[in-house]
């Protein structure tokens, strides 16, 4: 029976967690694992999850989602055969895990396994699916707009031992957060595979820290006026690109958007990459217009 970590980052969850830790520990046909790092909970969580005397937990500051999924990461070892993200507020199906393992278990190399979502509201009323088409993975898509979703992960081996000994940058996981990293890494270094079919209900309430909704005119203004008022939110597609072309330099050399991306704040580095703005552009779906405007104000 194969081994799973799961990798959970809970933060003033009392609301949901506990209905989430019961459907990761019920699933079928594996052995599950499940370890919690609370980012600094000042509700009720904790006491939730210390009635589960199996799951390990692990206390600490508030590092934000980004980097307390990867923290966890980092002190878990490689002695299983498959490590899975999850967020507070799901619910997993009983065969979530072992349909995941179903799909890549025959693979090589480094494997990043992803699926559809079933949205469900507040109360776990089906809303619908997700993704009606599958989604472009590719490191370029990847770049400039994810769709690779953490809670719906699950990784080989040989993709966490590449995890753990790369670190980027916390700046890079405030700005552009775990799942976006992995997916990255996993695209450059070895092969996501997609499922179209979902065994998670993705859960959309009034306090996600990412979801699924689509932001409006208004939100959009608000996130960039956010940028401009915080540093560290700034350049996440640049950042992203720097933090891959320095740790794997070798399979980033032939990765032409990623080198672009890198060198956006040097005048002639800002020249290249509107010369290459309809590649960015038919991944984002930017308007041209706007993208020249954030190359130019260094906001990339």
């Amino acid at each position: 029976m194969n081994k799973v970590a799961v990798l959970l980052s809970s933060y003033n969850g009392e609301l949901y967690i506990k209905e989430q830790i019961k459907s990761v520990l019920s699933q079928k046909q594996v052995q599950v694992d499940l370890f919690i790092r609370d980012d600094g909970s000042s509700d009720k969580t904790i006491d939730l999850i210390n009635e589960f005397p199996e799951i390990r937990l692990f206390r600490g500051e508030n590092l934000g989602v980004g980097n307390s999924f990867m923290e966890l990461i980092y002190v878990v070892n490689e002695e299983y055969d498959y490590y899975a993200f999850c967020d507070q507020d799901d619910i997993w199906l009983d065969n979530k895990l072992i349909n995941a393992i179903d799909k890549i278990h025959c693979e090589t190399g480094p494997i990043l396994y992803c699926s559809n979502q079933i949205l469900v509201d507040k109360y776990g009323e089906k809303l619908g699916i997700r993704y009606k088409k599958v989604p472009d993975l590719s490191y370029a898509e990847i770049l400039v707009h994810n769709h690779a979703t953490g809670c719906t992960m699950v990784w080989n081996k040989q993709l966490h031992c590449i995890l753990k000994s790369k670190k980027p940058s916390r700046m890079l996981l405030e700005n552009r957060i775990h799942d976006v990293w992995v997916a990255m890494v996993a695209s450059v270094c070895g092969k996501i595979i997609y499922d179209e079919n979902s065994y998670i209900l993705y859960r959309q309430h009034g306090n996600n820290v990412v979801g699924a909704k689509k932001d409006n005119a208004y939100d959009m203004l608000k996130n960039q006026i956010k940028k401009i008022r915080k540093r560290y939110l700034r350049n996440g597609r640049s950042l992203l690109a720097e933090e891959m072309l320095k740790l794997f330099p070798k399979e980033c050399k032939e990765k032409l958007l990623l080198r672009l991306a890198a060198d956006s704040k040097s005048v002639n580095g800002k020249i290249r990459l509107l010369q290459k703005k309809g590649e960015f552009t038919k991944h984002s779906g930017e308007n041209s217009i706007a993208f020249v405007i954030k190359v130019i104000v260094g906001l990339f």
